[in-house]
């Protein structure tokens, strides 16, 4: 009588779905010192945020500059709508890493 819905098994589904194919202006890395205070450092510029299956891949130019399994990976929307922080281990160094993803602004 009644339709069951199906739940999302990842419940940012949809924030995946917005950023994947996405191009980027710049990527920036967030580093928290140990006396509290925050430094940002820019991996690079002009490219695109992909989805592959189950890995969040965030390449400038030819190289791929962060490298996360979606599963392992934080990531939110800011505020703005302009980007994307994305939280988790790289698999390119294997170290934690918090990157900023700012995206290329097109009218639409």
């Amino acid at each position: 009588m009644f339709g069951f819905k199906r739940k999302n098994k990842n419940p940012n589904a949809n924030v995946l779905k917005q950023m994947d194919g996405r191009e980027i202006k710049y990527v920036t890395q967030r580093i928290r010192n140990d006396d509290g205070t925050v430094k940002e450092v820019i991996l690079g510029k002009t490219g695109r945020i992909v989805v592959i299956e189950d890995e969040i891949r965030v390449m400038c130019g030819a190289a791929d500059v962060f490298r996360c399994k979606t599963e392992d990976a934080k990531y939110y929307m800011l505020l703005s709508g302009d980007g994307i922080t994305v939280s988790g281990v790289n698999s390119i160094n294997n170290t934690q890493m918090d990157i900023i993803v700012y995206y290329l602004y097109h009218r639409k």
